[in-house]
C-alpha cells in the first residue's frame, strides 16, 4: 500500500458527519483509572505481559495505564472477557486460574479502605517492631476472612482500624509471616488462586523517603511470595519510586529482571484511537472499510474489533485520508502520521494514551472552529498543532498531581525569557538565583508533594537531584554538544510552560 494518499477522501457532507461522530467518540477519553465499560479496553500487544499474574512488578510513568490495568485485573467480568481474547495460551491459562481478586489502591480517588492513610503511616511505623513489610503483610491478610488461630486482632475502634492489628503484628513477626504462608497453603489446598493487585504506591506518604521505604518493603514481601502457589501478588510502580526503592533490597534483581514496563509505541496509540472511535461511530467504521478494505466485527462482548487495526501501512493510509500526507503543502513541513507522536513524546520517547486522545479531540475541535472551510480533509494540519498545545496543558495538569514541584522548576525559565535548548550552566544559574529562590519554593511544598531530595540537603546536591529527577521522568533531556551539556525540554512540557524554541511549535496559537 502506498505511503501517500493523493486525492481528497471525503466530500463536504462526509467531512461534517465524520467530524461530528469522531468528536462524540473522543469525548470518552477516560484512559486513566479503572475502566467502566469493556468497550473502552484496548490491549496493546506490548502490554500483554503486564496482565500476567506471574509477573509481579510492573513499572510505568504517570498515565501509562497502571491503574487502568489494575482495574481490569480486579474486575471478574473483565477477566472473563480477557480469557476469550487472542492473548496466547500461557497468559490465558494464568488468568483462568484466578478465582478471586483484590485491590490495594492507595490513590485517595479510589475510596479504598484497605491501606492506612498517609497521615496514619508515620505513627504505625513508629510502633515497636513495625516496618514497611509488617504493614504490607497486615494489609494483605486483612483482605481475606480472618484465621482465628492466627490471633491478629480486629480493631474495635471505627476511627482507628489499623493500630490494633499492626501493633500486634510488630510484636509477633513470626506469626505474621507464617500467617501469610498459611494463607497461601490454605488457598492452594483448596485449589484456589487469589490475586492481590497493589497500585498507586507513591500515595503511601507525602514524604519521598517514606514512600521509597514502603516500596522497598513491598519488594521484600514480593520476594518472599515469589514461589507462592495460591496467593499471587502484583504491584504497579511509578518508575521513579521503583528506582529509589530497589537499591536497598537484597536480591531485588530477581524481581526487576522480570519486570514489565508499560510503554505505548506510535502504532499502538493509533490502534487505541481508531478502536475507541470505532466503538462509537458507525460512519467511521463504514469509511474505514471503504478506504482500507477491512471490516469491523462485533466480538462476544459486542465490542467492535478489526484484526488489521495494528497494521502500520493501513494506519498511515487512513490517517492521511483524514489529515493529508503532510503538515503543510509539502514534505518539508513534516509527514502527518509521525508528527503528533513526535511532538507529544517526553524526553524518553514516551506518550501517555490519554494525552494522545486529547490531542486528537482538540485537533478536531480546532478544525471545526477555525479551519472547517480551509481544508478538504477531516482534520486540518494546523489544528493538529492546536491539539498538541492542548495536550501539553493537559499533561502538565496530570503531572502536577504527582510532581507539583515541576512548576517552579520550569516557570522560572520563561520568567527569565530564556529559550531551549539551553546550556546547563544557564539553567543552574537560574535555579541558584536570588538565594536559590526556586529551590526554596520547592522545599516549601514538602507537605503536599514528594520532593526529590532529603530535607536539609545541601543546595548543590539539590540542584543535581532536581536535574537528574527531571531527566529520569522525561521532563527534560540532557544532551552533549561540543563537550557542553545542553538542556532540551520536549514540546509536551515546553508548550504548557510557554518556553520558546527556535523552529518548534509556537507556544501561542496563530
Amino acid at each position: 500500500m502506498s505511503d501517500l494518499f493523493e486525492s481528497p477522501a471525503f466530500n463536504p457532507s462526509q467531512r461534517k458527519r465524520l467530524r461530528d461522530e469522531l468528536a462524540k467518540a473522543l469525548e470518552r477519553v477516560a484512559t486513566d483509572g479503572s475502566p467502566k465499560d469493556w468497550r473502552d479496553v484496548y490491549i496493546p500487544p506490548s502490554h500483554l505481559q503486564a496482565l500476567d499474574p506471574q509477573r509481579m512488578v510492573v513499572e510505568g510513568m504517570r498515565g501509562a495505564g497502571k491503574s487502568f490495568w489494575t482495574g481490569v485485573l480486579t474486575n471478574s467480568e473483565f477477566r472473563k472477557q480477557l480469557e476469550v481474547q487472542d492473548i496466547g495460551i500461557d497468559l490465558k491459562k494464568s488468568l483462568q486460574s484466578i478465582q478471586q481478586s483484590y485491590r490495594i489502591g492507595l490513590d485517595a480517588g479510589t475510596n479504598e479502605t484497605n491501606f492506612p492513610k498517609p497521615n496514619e503511616l508515620a505513627n504505625l511505623l513508629a510502633l515497636p517492631g513495625v516496618n514497611a513489610e509488617t504493614i504490607w503483610m497486615v494489609a494483605i491478610l486483612r483482605l481475606f476472612p480472618p484465621d482465628t488461630e492466627l490471633g491478629m486482632p480486629e480493631s474495635t475502634d471505627r476511627y482507628d482500624t489499623w493500630t490494633a492489628p499492626v501493633a500486634w503484628a510488630g510484636l509477633n513477626p513470626a506469626r505474621l509471616s507464617n500467617g501469610v504462608a498459611f494463607l497461601d497453603q490454605r488457598l492452594a489446598t483448596a485449589r484456589q488462586t487469589a490475586l492481590v493487585v497493589i497500585d498507586a504506591i507513591d500515595r503511601a506518604s507525602h514524604d519521598l523517603s517514606q514512600v521509597s521505604a514502603m516500596g522497598a518493603g513491598l519488594l521484600r514481601v514480593l520476594l518472599e511470595l515469589r514461589f507462592a502457589k495460591g496467593l499471587r501478588v502484583k504491584a504497579f510502580f511509578r518508575e521513579d519510586v521503583l528506582s529509589r526503592s530497589s537499591p536497598s533490597v537484597v536480591d531485588a534483581s530477581k524481581l526487576l529482571n522480570n519486570k514489565v514496563v508499560l510503554k505505548w509505541d506510535q502504532n499502538e496509540l493509533y490502534s487505541l484511537a481508531f478502536s475507541r472511535i470505532a466503538q462509537q461511530s458507525t460512519y467511521f467504521r463504514e469509511r474505514f472499510k471503504n478506504i482500507a478494505g477491512f471490516s469491523w466485527k462485533r466480538d462476544s462482548a459486542q465490542r467492535y474489533v478489526c484484526d488489521k487495526i495494528n497494521d502500520i501501512d493501513i494506519q498511515k493510509y487512513l490517517w492521511c485520508a483524514l489529515v493529508g500526507n503532510y503538515m503543510g503543502k509539502t514534505a518539508t513541513k513534516g509527514h502527518s502520521y509521525p508528527y503528533i507522536f513526535n511532538h507529544l513524546s517526553d524526553g524518553l520517547g514516551r506518550v501517555a494514551p490519554r494525552i494522545f486522545l486529547v490531542a486528537l479531540k482538540e485537533a478536531l475541535a480546532a478544525t471545526v472552529h477555525q479551519y472547517a472551510e480551509k481544508t478538504t480533509h477531516v482534520i486540518h494540519h494546523e489544528a493538529i498543532k492546536d491539539g498538541v498545545r492542548a495536550a501539553s496543558d493537559n499533561r502538565v495538569v496530570q503531572l502536577r498531581d504527582e510532581y507539583a514541584w515541576i512548576d517552579p522548576a520550569l516557570h522560572c525559565i520563561r520568567a527569565q525569557k530564556e529559550t531551549v535548548p539551553m546550556d546547563w550552566s544557564t539553567l543552574k544559574s537560574i535555579w541558584f538565583a536570588n538565594n536559590a529562590a526556586v529551590l526554596n519554593e520547592i522545599e516549601s511544598m514538602r507537605q503536599r508533594a514528594l520532593i526529590p531530595w532529603k530535607i536539609n540537603s545541601d543546595p548543590v546536591i539539590q540542584i543535581e537531584i532536581l536535574r537528574s529527577t527531571l531527566n529520569e521522568i522525561g521532563v527534560i533531556k540532557v544532551k552533549i554538544k561540543s563537550n557542553e551539556e545542553r538542556i532540551e525540554i520536549p514540546d509536551i512540557f515546553r508548550l504548557a510552560y510557554q518556553i520558546g524554541r527556535k523552529g518548534g511549535i509556537a507556544t501561542n496559537k496563530k
